[in-house]
């Protein structure tokens, strides 16, 4: 009968700790079902936005209610598992109907969940000031970066994910992308010399070029004279740049047959440091709600998605490119 009773008191405190911190033991944990880099993390993160969080409605009462002052809602849920339900959905990739079992609520508890949490991180996490000043740049820039290119400022890259085929043969034609051979949305994203990411543009239908997008993208607006922007040889914005007095540092082009040794070790230099841009939106993509198509329902909230997704990878830590950073 105590054994009994044990067990019972044993299943209750279980009940009593939120779930996240019953799959989340380990720092492995935390990085498998968050994507944060440890417990520490996630816990800074966490008591940063739970005094504002504390206050959300949910999206759906918010609509109801419109303006009228709403009562905060009871939650079936500590606040802190909303999240995690969140983090579930967007990092590990998990599909709402199995959420719901995993938290025992209903399919549209899941949705609405997900839904108002996408929209309070994009307001939260949109008010960070992303972009650093020239001083920030500097005083964080790797010594390879000061060697072979100190005016470099941002490096920059475009990236594509794959969504559902429009019924539309005019969306079908914008939103496909030759390069993938797709329907996207294509994003362009910045990072400084340091690694961590600056820039994040809104996403655009896959046909757009590089030229376009880095146009529409508002990132010439950042830029100040002097300077220096990092980015394959696909990215012919020179003209663009030069017009607020900033400079497109690309590996040279050929102008012979073959490279000289100085262009040659120069091309290779920039290469390597490059590639910390591919790593970051690496990083991005890791996000498992890119690994299938995004479906036409979501584009609503696609972008939010994104650019949250964009942004709390900055909370990964360094990008830990030997020798670079």
């Amino acid at each position: 009968m105590k054994v009994v009773m044990l067990e019972m008191e044993l299943e209750q405190l279980k009940m009593d700790v939120p779930l996240i911190f019953q799959y989340c033991v380990t720092d492995g944990d935390f990085r498998y079902y968050t994507r944060f880099s440890s417990k520490e993390v996630f816990n800074v993160f966490w008591e940063s936005i739970e005094p504002s969080a504390s206050r959300l409605i949910y999206w759906t009462m918010a609509q109801r209610t419109q303006d009228v002052p709403t009562p905060i809602p009871h939650r079936k849920h500590p606040l802190i598992d909303e999240f995690f339900m969140f983090l579930c959905r967007v990092a590990t990739g998990l599909h709402e109907r199995t959420m719901s079992t995993i938290f025992k609520v209903s399919k549209s508890t899941v949705s609405r969940v997900i839904v108002t949490w996408t929209s309070y991180l994009f307001l939260v996490l949109g008010s960070l000031p992303l972009w650093m000043t020239k001083e920030q740049v500097q005083s964080t820039m790797p010594d390879k970066f000061k060697l072979y290119c100190p005016e470099v400022r941002v490096i920059i890259d475009c990236t594509e994910i794959r969504c559902e085929t429009p019924s539309s043969l005019s969306l079908q034609s914008e939103t496909f992308s030759n390069y993938k051979n797709h329907t996207t949305f294509k994003g362009l994203i910045g990072i400084s010399p340091c690694g961590a990411i600056t820039f994040v543009s809104k996403l655009y239908t896959g046909s757009i070029s590089d030229i376009e997008i880095t146009r529409k993208s508002q990132l010439l607006q950042l830029l100040e004279p002097g300077d220096g922007v990092m980015a394959d040889k696909g990215f012919l914005i020179g003209k663009m740049l030069s017009d607020v007095g900033a400079t497109l540092i690309i590996p040279p082009l050929k102008k012979s047959a073959q490279l000289s040794a100085e262009d040659t070790h120069k091309t290779q230099e920039i290469a390597r440091l490059r590639v910390l841009v591919e790593r970051a939106i690496r990083r991005v993509k890791e996000y498992h709600i890119w690994d299938t198509l995004v479906p036409l329902t979501m584009t609503g909230s696609v972008n939010e998605l994104w650019s949250i997704c964009c942004i709390m990878s900055n909370y990964q830590g360094p990008l830990d490119v030997k020798g670079h950073v």
